[in-house]
């Protein structure tokens, strides 16, 4: 069996993904096949069943983020505040939730930053929540820094 690059790789994974994200009714026949007509391989059963979940977890996050944004878009932007806010203490507490903890930085007067260490997903929800508020007129409010894993949100006192 030939090794191929870890681009290959990348690549050949990027084409199953998108195949099922773009056709998630294919058969396991249909989609192996496509992949050797364009590969000209096989590809194992266990990273086949990988990139198959991870297209179907990739396509339910989704659903649930748009879900989030019509949601919050039909929502009125003080009710919106009100709400962030009020998860605010469950952010802190309970098994498996993100953590945040107030960490200040001496960035300026009335400045404080907010540390929150979540998941991926827990981390875009919260960024479009702020995009909203910003678009709504807090402009006290921004992204300091972000990875996956963390992101350090600036407060600005008014």
């Amino acid at each position: 069996m030939a090794r191929i690059s870890q681009d290959q790789a990348q690549e050949r994974h990027a084409f199953l993904l998108d195949l099922f994200r773009n056709q998630p009714d294919i058969s396991r026949n249909e989609a192996m096949d496509a992949y050797k007509d364009k590969f000209g391989a096989s590809l194992n059963a266990k990273t086949f069943n990988e990139l198959r979940e991870q297209a179907l977890r990739d396509a339910e996050n989704e659903e649930k983020a748009e879900e989030n944004v019509s949601e919050a878009e039909e929502t009125p932007v003080e009710e919106t505040k009100q709400r962030v806010v009020a998860a605010a203490p469950d952010l802190t507490n309970g098994a498996g939730a993100p953590s945040a903890a107030k960490k200040p930085k001496a960035k300026g007067v009335g400045t404080k930053n907010v540390f929150v260490d979540a998941t991926q997903e827990q981390l875009q929800f919260l960024e479009k929540v702020l995009i909203q508020l910003q678009d709504s007129g807090a402009n006290n409010v921004r992204i300091d820094h972000s990875t996956d894993r963390w992101m350090v949100l600036t407060v600005e006192s008014k």
